[in-house]
């Protein structure tokens, strides 16, 4: 006998809510972008020669960032990293990833097979303008497109792990899309703070948490197609030559 638990919430409706949110993020980047910009007789552009050798600027940088999001409608960190080559100082390419996990309550009940956590990671390609790069205080617009994973796990308490037999994994990849914009301190030369927000967005994912409960019959737990789509705060330390 198997009882599948299934969401009310009508995902078209929030499938366009998520696209608003996320076509009204992307307004403000370019509205941002234009206040910028300059009417010069000589177009722009990001990699036009422009150091005293008459050549491109070259720089880079490493970072390290941790943050808050939700998870399946709970509260999760993410931590993460990246890494990206600078030209002219204000155009970033590199890699960036994050990983993720959530089941944050402290009364997570671990001696129930059927209470689940989701656990997984994602990453990519990162683009990244940035916006009056010299000025103290600036403005980033990083891009991720990548792939990820997640996972569909019950949670045993570190000090009491058990090979338990009463629940199964569940397992499932995903495509990524995520812009945000960030707010940068240049601290030193060689060191900026940004702290920002972000919106993850998903092709959804398909994962069903199986268990045996106490009556000794099988039950699964279907998880929503959109449980990794929400937003982020991040706080991100970067090292390098700007």
């Amino acid at each position: 006998m198997i009882s599948v638990s299934e969401s009310d919430t009508n995902s078209e409706t929030i499938n366009n809510i998520k696209m608003k949110k996320v076509f009204t993020l992307l307004m403000i980047m370019c509205v941002v972008g234009m206040i910028q910009a300059q009417d010069n007789d000589q177009m722009k552009t990001l990699f036009s020669r422009t150091n005293k050798n008459g050549h491109i600027s070259h720089g880079g940088y490493g970072a390290f960032s941790v943050g808050y999001t939700q998870i399946d409608k709970q509260d999760a960190i993410l931590i993460g990293g990246q890494f990206a080559w600078i030209a002219n100082h204000s155009f970033a390419l590199g890699l960036a990833g994050r990983g993720f996990f959530n089941s944050l309550d402290k009364n997570y009940n671990y001696d129930d097979p059927g209470a689940y956590s989701l656990a997984g990671g994602y990453g990519g390609l990162l683009l990244e303008p940035i916006i009056m790069p010299k000025f103290p205080v600036h403005i980033s617009v990083p891009i991720l497109l990548g792939v990820g994973g997640v996972a569909a796990t019950h949670r045993d308490k570190w000090d009491n792990y058990q090979n338990n037999n009463n629940y199964y994994y569940d397992n499932d990849v995903f495509l990524v899309f995520e812009p945000g914009i960030d707010i940068e301190f240049n601290i030193v030369k060689f060191f900026r703070v940004a702290l920002g927000g972000s919106y993850r967005l998903t092709n959804g994912v398909d994962l069903r948490y199986k268990y045996i409960d106490a009556n000794n019959i099988e039950q699964q737990k279907v998880i929503a197609k959109d449980a990794l789509d929400a937003f982020n705060l991040n706080l991100s330390l970067k090292f390098g030559w700007f």
